[in-house]
């Protein structure tokens, strides 16, 4: 039998370098594990981009250390930055150490680190999947990586499939831990407040049906397409369109939506650290990102009871079309303005689906399933993950459910 350890003190580290969804999965999962009476630290990068996840972190009851743990800085630079590190993490004496990166590029010198300092266990999340073809450096680096971390942890077994083909998989233990958000009682006239204050805010009127999205406005957000789909839309349904987020690519969207005739009904609110007002002014939730998994933003458009149109429908994800939102096809702004349209157009079509998956997040993709999950894969310290956790088992768009022998009943 494997030796469990009481999980008593948790240090989580981002590496990161925008705002995005992993970010607010590490704040949530911090203020979960605080919850639970556990001794938690977040190490959040040092730059000013940071500053309101920082705050977000404190205001959940953990400890903030800013430090960057990679070496976006240079070498020369990330040296220093290491020894405070092994510092840090010889005074937290943590059971655990979990480190958080996009994809499959950074954290050797982390986890190493975490192995040399502490005796804790070492997880490493990957929020995203790795290049078709990894340059020699970063495939060394994984390899090497992995031998040191007990558990690796994808956030999806698609993800995981990605992981294994490209880069291969060589951690003790493989394990897919699906995402999930905060689950919050909000009353009405609390959510009809923010609804009236955004829209009054943005200058959109109190009763049209708004098309929302909350998306880093960068490559890979399927954002063009999404435009494409709303000019499609309005020619046949009075809507609007509202963009939470901030990016790179912001620019060249608006000029997308000048040209196609519909800029006065594109709305950009920036990036918002708590956008739950802002996903109460939606009427329906759109995520066009062709090759997704396990968007938090869209987990937490479902838990407010928003109906979502995506076009990364898979086996495990969220959204079961028909059942808890709609699907279209990936890079098609036809199939997309189809989805949205349905939506759009049908008020009582949202208001089941809305239900539908809201219902469908709060029972099966809370932060408190989360939180339960990894405790379990910290205290068996690399042994192998239990089947319902395994990165090679089948799909489960339920989990916390066992695959087979569902309750009765069960959506």
């Amino acid at each position: 039998m494997t030796r469990q350890r009481p999980i008593r003190r948790i240090v989580l580290a981002l590496q990161s370098t925008a705002v995005g969804g992993m970010e607010t999965h590490v704040v949530d999962l911090a203020a979960e594990y605080v919850r639970r009476g556990i001794v938690t630290t977040v190490l959040v990068p040092e730059a000013p981009t940071f500053d309101a996840v920082a705050e977000r972190v404190a205001a959940g009851g953990a400890a903030v250390v800013r430090l960057d743990t990679d070496a976006r800085g240079g070498r020369r630079q990330q040296l220093p930055r290491l020894a405070r590190l092994g510092r840090t993490l010889r005074q937290l004496h943590p059971d655990a150490v979990h480190l958080h990166t996009g994809g499959a590029t950074g954290g050797l010198g982390f986890v190493a680190l975490a192995r040399a300092a502490t005796s804790a266990s070492v997880t490493v999340t990957e929020h995203d999947v790795p290049v078709e073809a990894p340059a020699r450096p970063a495939r060394c680096a994984r390899f090497a990586m992995d031998h040191l971390a007990h558990t690796l942890v994808a956030v999806s077994r698609r993800n995981a499939r990605l992981r294994h083909a490209r880069l291969g998989v060589r951690a003790p233990a493989f394990a897919a831990v699906l995402n999930g958000v905060p689950l919050t009682d909000v009353p009405a006239a609390d959510r009809a407040a923010g609804r009236d204050g955004v829209r009054a805010e943005l200058g959109i009127p109190p009763a049209a049906v708004v098309i929302g999205s909350l998306v880093r406005l960068a490559e890979g957000k399927g954002l063009f397409d999404l435009v494409r789909a709303f000019a499609i839309v309005r020619q046949s349904i009075d809507c609007e369109l509202l963009l939470v987020g901030d990016g790179p690519l912001r620019g060249e969207i608006e000029e997308l939506a000048t040209t196609a005739g519909v800029r006065g009904h594109v709305h950009f609110a920036g990036n918002q650290p708590r956008p739950a007002a802002y996903l109460d002014a939606m009427d329906v939730f759109a995520l066009a990102v062709p090759a997704g998994s396990m968007s938090i933003a869209l987990l937490e458009a479902m838990g407010r009871g928003l109906p979502p149109v995506i076009t990364f429908c898979g086996p495990e994800e969220a959204v079961i079309p028909g059942e808890t939102g709609l699907g279209a096809d990936p890079r098609n702004p036809e199939s997309l303005a189809g989805a949205l349209a349905t939506l759009a157009g049908n008020a009582d079509l949202r208001a089941r689906l809305g239900q539908s998956a809201a219902d469908h997040v709060r029972r099966h993709f809370s932060i408190g399933r989360v939180a339960d999950d990894l405790l379990e894969l910290y205290a068996l310290r690399g042994a192998p993950a239990p089947a319902r956790l395994r990165a090679d088992g089948p799909a489960n768009p339920r989990p916390g459910l066992p695959l087979v022998a569902r309750p009765e009943g069960t959506p």
